[in-house]
């Protein structure tokens, strides 16, 4: 008889989907949209760095604020002015009858977020918001390794994968030391 393993469900942690999207995004490693061609000839690549840059702004502008209680007027007016590239509009896409166990219809409306940068910009901008809404915009960051943006799942996560974290202790000066002492001894 053959043992097979049981695939289990991964548990989803708060705002990772929200996360996991934003950075796909980033690293443009995203699947094939419909309407992506647009997005990118509009600046997409150009429009990923700004909106990289505002993540960062904004997470630096929080530590400053928790360490000193004040937030840097010329990062936060940097800020501002990057949303304000940003500013979205919203449009109706759909309505969907929600209404399959009820005796009577109720509709669900189905909004899409827009801005000039286009569709795909203006909801990662808003994707942004919501993680910021909730605190965990902070967890959007770049590998301590490879540099490539993850979703950190624990708060003291700093790196995108294991190999990322193995390979960056194997080349670290502490690591190489041990290492030479070991064959040494030998």
């Amino acid at each position: 008889m053959i043992k097979r393993k049981t695939e289990r469900a991964g548990h989803e942690f708060a705002g990772q989907q929200d996360g996991t999207s934003l950075t796909e995004w980033l690293n443009g490693k995203e699947p094939h949209r419909i309407g992506a061609e647009r997005d990118e000839m509009r600046g997409g690549e150009r429009t990923r760095k700004r909106i990289a840059r505002l993540i960062e702004d904004l997470n630096i502008s929080a530590e400053e604020y928790l360490r000193h209680g004040v937030a840097d007027p010329k990062l936060t007016k940097r800020i501002d002015d990057e949303l304000a590239r940003h500013a979205l509009r919203v449009k109706t896409m759909y309505v969907r009858d929600e209404g399959r166990f009820k005796t009577f219809a109720e509709p669900k409306w189905m909004f899409g977020w827009y801005s000039s940068a286009g569709e795909r910009s203006a909801e990662m901008i808003f994707r942004i918001v919501r993680l910021g809404e909730r605190g965990l915009l902070a967890r959007v960051r770049r590998c301590d390794h490879c540099n490539s943006w993850f979703y950190a799942k624990f708060n003291h996560q700093r790196f995108c994968s294991q190999r990322c974290q193995v390979l960056h202790y194997q080349t670290s000066e502490e690591w190489k030391k041990r290492r030479r002492d070991r064959y040494q001894d030998r």
